[in-house]
């Protein structure tokens, strides 16, 4: 009797029941080409209706919306609409729930709208979020909103880059850190001792628990945008009147900080759910959140800034309400990571409750701003986030408790869960009516906002039968968050990490129903599809005056082929070809053979043996020839400063190297370095 209650309970707090005739809504787009210059270089995009971000779809509860989109481009495209509860078949996630919509096609999206609130809709194929395919929705409920407002403003927020997305993903599979000298954000040696001891102890600590320098985001942006601009204007408005800001982070992978420089913030909803106002001064915005605000200009004839700044301090969007002289909002700093120690000795295993999040001190942030007691009140992961009604599920106990630890390989570039990407292992098996428990412990050094297609859930966040309801919710660095929902679907729904890269490279489930299992024909072809693990390359060629170096590396999930070539001039040579599998983020096995061509020592040897990272970041590389003659190496680099760095190679045959390393471009590198098989030189180091 319970089970069935709240089947029926559970809509009602995220639906308002249509009792009045319906009404029809329709809007027609085309998804096409589209050329923009947001930061003065012509790139070609793609856009919605002739826009970035694309129309505003406007529908009210009780309402049929239909919508259809035209693909005017010769690749497949897709819609998803973000946070709305509908028929399976409607969801938009390409041959999982929804045929894509091809090249040259159109398709037609209809369902009844049967909530209220800010959300969003966008591709969910291949990184074409990232180039523009993304919109806000805004529905209505059939009565008045519960908080009175002026006037209201749909901000959608947006990280922008000038690279084609797949280029991004591909300089990220090279090197994590591939994008750290364009934001200013490389973890020297020369930064660490200028912080001293505590930093100097820290990065030691790190080492030692084999912890690469940490970073609060992947990607180098070129802009960040509000409605398509870096700034931008609301006008019409007058001392005294209250706004109600419609935030929608569509970021491909920037969280955001948001804060009005006329004074605090009323939060009146949280992913299109109303909650109990809360008022903040600051508030941070994970990937493919939506956020509804309060904000009251002051009585004068002033411009106020609302601000959205990226989380990592490299840029920020303006919103400017009312006219008159500027008062700006704070600018964010940069998070310092040297100060703050990550260690997974550290994991809070209890309630979120997180301030001075990746080193920032955010009470110190900025310049003077209203706040209680001088500091800048910002909401700390979801604290004091409260529902206006109880949400609590029919029983305390869930039925179904699945514990996913969120888990990543920089060096690699790959994310996942539980170790194992969607193409490893692609299910998470549920009933209906179970009462589901998602105990979500990141074991990385990033945030993840995870997000569930089709469902809303209750993030246990210390409010007991009030917790939020939301459908996407960050999980910070090394720590532990849960969720839960009751089962009230059918077939198969995603469950993913929206960072867009982190989706793409792996971090993600499908949530099955399975007593009633997907869509036939269509739903083989998505698991079909989630098979292919793409290859990535990498070349790093090396022209010295004492040899001419040359290290190529095809890479995808778990394999690795590698090859090194070696030439000193003299017609001497070695060439290295291994083929390596993937164990652990720690742990690689490898078979291969070693050619050698020298005065000294002319072999061809078979090679089998295991890589293995020490504490300090060491690499190890133990190997038997066949021969019988095993060989132990041992490597490293250090980031002296910003571009340059230090690289050391030696083995138990008495072979090392020594390189200084000066990187001028990404793609370009000055090198110093001493080998001994080839003596002294210098050269230059070509990246590709």
């Amino acid at each position: 009797m319970k089970r069935f209650i709240f089947s029926i309970i559970l809509p009602l707090l995220i639906a308002i029941p249509v009792m009045v005739e319906a009404s029809l809504v329709e809007y027609e787009f085309d998804i096409n080409y589209q050329t923009v210059n947001f930061t003065g270089e012509n790139v070609r995009a793609m856009s919605v209706g002739g826009s970035i971000p694309a129309p505003t779809i406007e529908a009210t509860v009780g309402d049929t919306l239909r919508v259809t989109f035209h693909n005017k481009m010769d690749v497949e495209s897709s819609i998803h609409w973000h946070g709305i509860l509908l028929p399976n078949d409607q969801d938009g996630t390409p041959y999982m729930t929804t045929s894509p919509i091809r090249a040259g096609e159109s398709f037609t999206y209809e369902y009844p709208i049967i909530q209220h609130g800010t959300y969003w809709y966008h591709s969910h194929t291949q990184l074409q979020e990232q180039r523009g395919v993304y919109g806000s929705l805004v529905f209505h409920p059939k009565d008045v909103e519960k908080h009175k407002a002026d006037h209201e403003y749909v901000a959608v927020l947006s990280d922008w880059t000038n690279e084609n997305p797949k280029q991004v993903l591909h300089n990220l599979k090279k090197d994590g850190d591939y994008y750290a000298l364009k934001k200013d954000s490389v973890q020297s040696w020369l930064k660490v001792l200028q912080y001293g001891p505590e930093a100097i102890k820290n990065r030691l600590n790190s080492s030692w628990t084999r912890m690469g320098p940490m970073d609060v985001s992947d990607v180098g942006y070129d802009a960040f945008l509000l409605n398509g601009k870096q700034e931008s204007t609301l006008e019409g408005l007058q001392g005294g009147e209250t706004v109600r800001l419609r935030i929608i982070n569509a970021s491909a992978s920037s969280y955001q900080y948001v804060e009005f420089s006329g004074g605090p913030m009323t939060i009146v909803a949280a992913d299109g759910m109303d909650i109990k106002p809360k008022e903040v001064d600051r508030l941070k915005i994970s990937v493919a959140e939506t956020y509804d605000v309060l904000v009251r200009l002051p009585d004068d004839n002033m411009a106020y800034e609302f601000r959205a700044s990226s989380e990592d301090g490299t840029g920020y969007s303006s919103l400017w309400l009312g006219e008159g002289h500027k008062m700006t909002a704070h600018t964010i700093e940069k998070p310092n990571p040297f100060l703050t120690n990550h260690s997974m000795n550290g994991m809070d295993m209890g309630d979120m409750k997180m301030d001075n999040i990746g080193g920032v001190d955010h009470s110190k942030m900025g310049h003077a701003m209203p706040a209680s007691n001088g500091n800048i009140r910002m909401m700390s992961e979801y604290d004091g986030l409260r529902s206006l009604e109880k949400t609590t599920l029919p029983v305390d106990n869930p039925d179904r408790e699945v514990e996913l630890e969120l888990t990543g390989n920089m060096e690699r570039y790959v994310w996942s869960f539980n170790n194992k990407t969607l193409a490893e292992e692609d299910k998470i098996l549920i009933r209906r009516g179970e009462n589901v428990r998602f105990k979500l412990v990141n074991r990385t050094m990033m945030h993840h906002p995870l997000h569930l297609h089709g469902h809303f859930f209750r993030v246990l966040n210390g409010q007991g039968e009030y917790s939020p309801l939301k459908h996407t919710v960050n999980v910070p660095p090394m720590q532990v968050v849960e969720i839960e929902f009751y089962a009230n679907e059918e077939k198969d729904w995603f469950f993913h990490c929206h960072n867009l890269y982190h989706n793409k490279i792996g971090m993600a489930r499908v949530v099955r129903y399975e007593d009633a299992p997907g869509s036939g024909e269509l739903n083989d072809q998505f698991y079909k599809n989630i098979k292919h693990d793409p290859w990535y390359s990498s070349m790093d060629t090396m022209v010295n005056s004492n040899f001419i170096g040359n290290e190529t590396s095809f890479s995808n999930t778990r394999k690795t082929i590698e090859f090194g070539f070696d030439y000193d001039y003299k017609n001497e040579y070695e060439i290295d070809v291994t083929y390596a599998h993937n164990i652990s983020r720690y742990l690689d096995i490898f078979v291969g053979g070693d050619f050698k061509d020298h005065e000294v020592k002319n072999e061809n040897l078979a090679v089998v043996g295991i890589h293995y990272v020490l504490p300090m970041l060491i690499d190890s590389e133990l190997r038997l020839d066949s021969k019988g003659n095993a060989r132990l190496e041992l490597s490293s680099d250090l980031q002296l400063t910003d571009r340059a760095k230090f690289d050391w190679v030696m083995n138990t045959d008495e072979e090392y190297y020594l390189g200084l390393e000066y990187e001028i471009t990404k793609k370009i590198s000055f090198v110093v370095n001493y080998d001994s098989d080839y003596d002294g030189g210098v050269g230059i180091k070509g990246k590709f």
